[in-house]
């Protein structure tokens, strides 16, 4: 790739999400699986993605501006910790 912020660019949203799932899931949506540089190539051309667009971070995602976004301990296990979750007993 000659310059990967240029590629990210001109990515669609949709197009982002499609190769975020195949990295996440190490499978195209045909259900082929990447190759080693399929992913790295992949993993960074999303990473450069997010650090040009990404003004809503989620945990340990690269933010807009290319810092990676933690959120606070508190803040996780207060997004964790829903009463809607169902316990049984085994």
């Amino acid at each position: 790739m000659s310059n990967i912020t240029e590629y990210a660019k001109k990515l669609s949203p949709s197009l982002y999400q499609q190769l975020k799932q195949a990295v996440e899931t190490g499978k195209w949506l045909d259900g082929q699986a990447l190759n080693d540089q399929q992913k790295a190539d992949t993993l960074q051309l999303i990473m450069t993605y997010q650090s040009l667009y990404n003004d809503k971070p989620d945990h340990f995602t690269i933010a807009q501006g290319g810092e990676i976004y933690m959120e606070k301990k508190s803040v996780l296990q207060k997004q964790f910790s829903n009463d809607d979750i169902h316990k049984l007993d085994l």
